[in-house]
């Protein structure tokens, strides 16, 4: 399983020639947006290890990580990686269509990645996971891997085609049908991320779309949180109609009391992302009510726990105190 996680490929199109070496690409920058909430080179992560699953019952809480591993998966080659990105790694950053269009594209090639290496692996824990057991354990433990091969699927799609979205705008070096909602903060805050997903509800409750339907395409909205020069950004990007969900999702979390938007931020990431990353005393000072309720997030929308409207809109927990001091939109 592990194997098939490390298992690379260059995630750019054709637009010239690979180098041979495919690397750990980070998508966050290890020197500026980890760098900025690492404490002795850590971060907390909340992607579980199999084995804190099994100890924890499915509820572990996050766990520490070294900045060198952290947020890293081999999705392009060591040319690419460097120079595609370039205009994103510096120290300092405006918040422009150009800009935001490259880590939506990061964000998306790791999510297509992460979904083709989860499928391979729910293929092979399909053929061994049941062995040796009794035939009604094998039939519930095969009933539950092709519900969850059914969703790796439909997610698959999905990532895939906007994924070819992306393509096609950087061979052509354009961005009209690309749309993005950037926010800059007046402080770092204690969270990064990068993830893909389909926004289901706004920050208000309201449902944007019905996810689980085979023969609808269905709206992705990338989401990057990372520090530039003393200040955290975060950075929503999208193709398609500019009046769909993801606007909406933006709209919600932009028009919200200034003092909280960094909270309903943080909630959103819970909810949607394993590849959070958190400063560790800033975990640990938060109260053990705000801890639990953060955990149950990581668990939404699984097997585990539905995920609901009230989740996005709960405005009881007050993480955060800062404001945002710039919005962009295009």
């Amino acid at each position: 399983m592990f194997a098939e996680l490390r298992e690379g490929y260059c995630s750019l199109p054709g637009l010239d020639p690979c180098s041979s070496q495919i690397v750990k690409a980070h998508t966050i920058q290890r020197k500026g947006g980890l760098a900025a909430i690492a404490e002795n080179n850590h971060v907390l992560t909340v992607k579980p290890l199999m084995k804190e699953m099994i100890l924890s019952s499915g509820k572990p809480n996050p766990r520490r990580i070294g900045v060198n591993s952290a947020s890293v998966f081999p999705g392009f080659c060591s040319k690419h990686d460097s120079e595609t990105f370039k205009p994103i790694e510096g120290k300092s950053l405006d918040l422009d269509s150009r800009s935001a269009f490259l880590f939506s594209y990061r964000a998306i090639a790791y999510e297509r990645f992460s979904k083709e290496a989860e499928g391979r692996i729910n293929e092979m824990m399909r053929e061994f996971s049941d062995r040796g057991q009794p035939f009604w354990k094998q039939a519930a433990i095969q009933s539950f891997l092709y519900d969850v091969f059914v969703g790796l699927q439909l997610g698959k799609r999905d990532m895939t085609r906007i994924k070819d979205g992306f393509d096609k705008l950087i061979l052509a070096g354009a961005y009209e049908s690309f749309h993005f909602c950037a926010i800059r903060f007046e402080q770092i805050l204690p969270v990064v991320a990068c993830c893909a997903f389909h926004p289901e509800f706004d920050l208000n409750g309201a449902r944007l779309q019905q996810l689980g339907q085979d023969k609808v395409e269905l709206d992705v909205v990338t989401l990057t949180v990372t520090a530039f020069d003393g200040n955290t950004i975060a950075v929503f990007g999208w193709i398609g109609p500019d009046n769909g969900p993801a606007r909406s999702l933006t709209n919600s979390l932009v028009s919200a009391d200034n003092a909280r938007i960094a909270d309903a931020l943080v909630r959103l990431l819970f909810i949607h992302s394993d590849n959070v990353f958190l400063k560790p005393s800033w975990w640990d000072g938060l109260p053990d009510k705000h801890k639990a309720a953060l955990n149950n997030m990581t668990r939404s929308g699984t097997t585990m726990r539905e995920r609901t409207a009230a989740e996005y809109a709960n405005v009881s927990l007050e993480l955060l105190s800062t404001k945002a001091i710039e919005i962009v939109t295009g």
